[in-house]
């Protein structure tokens, strides 16, 4: 059975490079993170097979350098510069050799990025414990569909509907969801949540998690209407963004802490708690890369 280092071992034969780093995050925080990696390295392995890991650590490699590239232009350029639209969701989000390595690097950022690690405390502690019992979890933009999966099997009463506008991106999900025996608590469908209607029924999930989103959409404001319309009166919503931290399909630039904070006021939501740390920038450079997460609940 794999245990939590498998994706580590990984790295020691397909990324070398980005292998002791991602060690000393993991030994800093090993029981956080072992919280998340053990599962996904047991459904990785039942579903794809012991090439998984190398894989992943192929992937991870390759988004790193995707990042750091992207981060030198956004300091070259003084903005983000992403794709136009319709070509992002083509040629990105509809691409299953870009989106399968992605979407592997999306999950471990958190156990292998200093920057990322106080997020999962965030999700495990402050969201999914606090959630209230036997609540509906509505996830937006679901991805690998990882973070749905932990939700469900850390609370055995509660469940999990995950929303992705890429096929690719669920594909993955559905998979991991096969092999987890978490059964029909659990779903993934290939949906864009924004459309969600906000003229319905108010109220419908007690959790909502909008993880690393934001920062892909043109303008994040319907995103927080949503949140505010669905989110039920004893909810929790988790939200988490990047802050002038430049990839590919990042096209909206937070500079400040405080602009989601205010986006999330305006349509009635308050933080009850927030943690944001920075990445490794550019040497001499004009901006600081920092992953924010926090807890948002109704006023």
């Amino acid at each position: 059975m794999s245990d939590a280092t498998a994706f580590l071992k990984g790295l020691d034969t397909k990324a070398k490079m980005f292998a002791p780093s991602a060690w000393a995050t993991y030994h800093a925080n090993e029981e956080l993170c072992s919280w998340l990696m053990s599962p996904l390295a047991r459904w990785a392995g039942a579903a794809y097979g012991d090439r998984a890991f190398d894989d992943a650590a192929t992937g991870y490699a390759k988004y790193c350098m995707g990042v750091w590239k992207s981060q030198q232009m956004y300091e070259k350029q003084g903005r983000y510069t992403p794709e136009s639209m319709p070509e992002l969701i083509s040629e990105v989000y509809e691409d299953e050799g870009y989106m399968v390595p992605y979407m592997w690097a999306a999950i471990l950022i958190y156990p292998f990025w200093p920057s990322m690690v106080s997020h999962i405390a965030l999700y495990r502690d402050d969201f999914l414990k606090a959630l209230p019992q036997g609540s509906r979890v509505l996830e937006i933009a679901s991805g690998h569909g990882v973070m749905g999966l932990l939700a469900a099997e850390t609370r055995p009463d509660i469940h999990v509907q995950g929303f992705d506008i890429s096929p690719p991106a669920v594909a993955i999900s559905h998979k991991l969801h096969q092999v987890s025996g978490l059964g029909e608590r659990v779903s993934f469908e290939v949906k864009d949540a924004l459309n969600l209607s906000l003229s319905g029924e108010r109220g419908t999930y007690q959790g909502i998690i909008a993880a690393m989103l934001a920062e892909h959409l043109q303008d994040p404001r319907p995103l927080f209407a949503v949140l505010a319309h669905h989110l039920a009166d004893d909810g929790l919503a988790f939200f988490s963004t990047a802050l002038e931290s430049a990839q590919r399909d990042h096209t909206f630039e937070f500079h400040h802490e405080s602009e989601p904070i205010r986006m999330a006021e305006e349509v009635g939501l308050r933080v009850t708690k927030l943690v944001c740390d920075a990445g490794t920038p550019v040497p001499g450079g004009r901006f600081l890369p920092r992953a924010l997460g926090m807890i948002l609940r109704k006023r």
